[in-house]
């Protein structure tokens, strides 16, 4: 079991190197019983993907950054920081 050990962090990696190649030109086929992910289905590149959803974790990081920075200002409830929410602090996981 893994359970205590530390996984890598969901931010501040490129995993990339892991995604099928993009898709086919025109007219070139799929080799039967190949992995199609959904992001080849729909013509798009997976690593442009993977991108936009780094970017999108980074504005979050960036949002739960001011909020914790002010919470010790805002009343109870809302007095606590998003520290379990961030994504920066993330580990990635999976179950098998």
């Amino acid at each position: 079991s893994f359970t205590s050990q530390a996984m890598p962090l969901l931010m501040g990696s490129d995993w990339t190197y892991l995604f099928p190649p993009v898709l086919p030109s025109a007219g070139e086929e799929i080799a039967a019983g190949s992995c199609i992910s959904p992001a080849r289905r729909m013509n798009k590149d997976p690593s442009a993907v993977f991108k936009v959803f780094q970017d999108e974790l980074q504005a979050m990081s960036v949002y739960c950054g001011e909020y914790n920075k002010n919470a010790e200002s805002r009343p109870f409830p809302n007095n606590h920081p998003l520290v379990v929410l961030d994504p920066k602090e993330l580990e990635t996981s999976i179950s098998v």
